[in-house]
This record gives C-alpha cells, structure tokens and sequence, in this order.
C-alpha cells in the first residue's frame, strides 16, 4: 500500500508540472518595444476581435507591461491596450554609431524613449556608441557599461560628421508637404504605389534625399529608409543652415505649407510637447541652429522651431 501510494503522488506531481508548461507564460517585467512589419493594432481586450484603439507605424516605441500568450499588454501614447507580440521587437542588429549634435553641446542618455523622461548623464560629439535597438526618434544604446534612450537626430554613421557636427557631403534636404494639413505621406519600401509601407508622416517631417528613381525619392526619416513620392515633398539644400547669419539673429514665423499657425515646442522633436501655436509673422529670435530644429525664444519664452518654418528678418 505503500508502494502504491507513492508512486500516486509522483504521478500527481508529473500531472502538475505537465499542466504547468503548458499554460502560457507571463512575462511581468516592464519593457520598451518597438513595431515592426507595419501599422500594428492596438486592441481593447487581447483579442482579434476586440475594438481597435489605435494603429502605429513601424518604428513605434511602446511600453511592454506583460506577455502572455500571443498578446502584449502595452502603453502608447497615453493609451493603454494589447498588441499581438510577434509584431514587436528588441531591435536589429548591433552597430556603432557617433553622438553629433550641431552645438557642441553633450547629448542626453535617458532611461525612456521620451524627452520627459530622466537624464541619465550625457556624452560630447564623437562619442561612439552601440545601437542595440532602433526606433522612431529614439535609439536604444549602450556607452560602456550604461544602457539608456539617445534621440536618433543626433546620432551619426559617421566619425568624421559626428565630431565637427556637420557632413563634408552635400545632400539634399527636405520636408514633407501634403495637400492637406492632415493627411500623411507614405514611406514606401520601394519606389512604386504597390510597395509595401513603412511608415505615414505628416506635414513638416524633414527628410533626407539620397537618390531619386522616378516619380519616386530615395529618403531616410530617421531611422527609416524607403521611397516617398516626389511631389509631396519640398526640397532645400543641406547646407542652408550655414548661409543664416551668426547667431543670435531675428526672423519670421512662415509656414510652406499654407497653414496660418506654426508649433512652438517645449524640445527638438515632432513628439515634443506645444508651448504655444503662433501665428505665421510672429517675430522670433533664433539662438541655435541645427539640421533641422532651432533653438529659439518667442516673447521671452525659450523653445524649439523647424528651420522649415521660419524666415530671416531683413
């Protein structure tokens, strides 16, 4: 009887473990993700049935709460919700790349993908660091033995513009320019209407043009490379920002897209949050210039401006 009660136990306890492996697994640690394969749900309940909250661009950071499943509690943008997991990632593969910012001033690392989050220290131009995973706006990275968020604006492939802060290379420079103020343009993954999307921006997103093929330039945005249609995008010259005189000098709020207001941010970045929409002709003083946003003050206040929406004073 012994016997027999023992080796019911064992048997109990195989049953158990059995059970066990074959629930889904939890993953309870909080993490930061990023999309990848295309606009990506994010759903009420993890369900395919459940209600669409939202839909988010390759390259989209979300907060990871908990996995289970086929599904992923995340945060985006304020919104809370499930996404399917296999559509997100850690990232590509490693490479090194050089902290530049126009200034001379240091670039922050910061323990979130946001500019709201904390300032873990910051690192002078020419720093190389290692990429470990690659976002819109932001660049998971590690300097050393730190690991943190560095925006990808300020990051470059190479040494030599990375520590003077400009490129020896002309290139062509540009903005995106839709029709209408709420419409996005489509980065393509090929230069044809057929070709798989990459990502949607909106008017005032700048664009770096490295080839053209058709009706089609060859862009990156940030992170990004792809294909987006000519006539949505206006073209300037890469090396613009040297023809401003020294700073500080005044200038004009305009907006080449037709609209009368223009965003004056709290930070250098789209995700920034608005101080204050101004109206086109607001005169500003422009203090810094970078490849795309310019440190500014307006009545007083010190912000951030898109070179794309101002002009000189003459």
């Amino acid at each position: 009887m012994h016997n027999k009660n023992h080796q019911y136990k064992r048997c109990l306890r195989t049953l158990a473990m059995a059970t066990a492996l074959a629930m889904p697994i939890a993953s309870m640690a909080e993490s930061y993700m990023v999309v990848q394969g295309g606009g990506l749900n994010l759903r009420k309940e993890p369900s395919l049935e459940a209600s669409v909250l939202g839909q988010y661009p390759t390259g989209t950071w979300m907060t990871v709460h908990e996995t289970t499943g086929d599904w992923s509690k995340v945060t985006v943008n304020g919104k809370d919700g499930y996404v399917m997991s296999k559509y997100l990632t850690v990232g590509a593969s490693e490479n090194t790349m050089y902290v530049r910012t126009n200034t001379g001033i240091g670039l922050n690392l910061r323990n979130k993908p946001s500019y709201e989050s904390d300032i873990l220290t910051s690192f002078k131009p020419g720093t190389a660091v290692k990429v470990l995973s690659r976002g819109n706006e932001w660049y998971k990275v590690q300097i050393g033995e730190q690991e943190g968020y560095m925006a990808s604006r300020y990051l470059t492939s190479s040494i030599q513009s990375g520590s003077t802060g400009n490129s020896s290379t002309a290139t062509k420079q540009g903005v995106v320019k839709n029709p209408g103020a709420n419409q996005v343009l489509l980065l393509r993954e090929t230069a044809s209407t057929d070709a798989r999307v990459l990502g949607y921006f909106r008017n005032g997103t700048a664009v770096t043009i490295t080839g053209e093929s058709g009706d089609f330039y060859k862009v990156t945005v940030g992170n990004l490379k792809g294909y987006m249609m000519k006539k949505f995008i206006s073209v300037s010259s890469s090396s613009a920002s040297s023809s401003y005189p020294a700073t500080p000098f005044a200038a004009k709020l305009s907006n080449p897209n037709g609209n009368s207001i223009v965003n004056f941010r709290s930070a250098a970045g789209l995700s920034a949050p608005i101080i204050k929409a101004l109206p086109v002709g607001t005169e500003i003083t422009v203090n810094e210039v970078g490849d795309v946003w310019c440190k500014v003050t307006i009545d007083g206040v010190d912000g951030y401006v898109s070179r794309y929406f101002f002009t000189v004073k003459k």
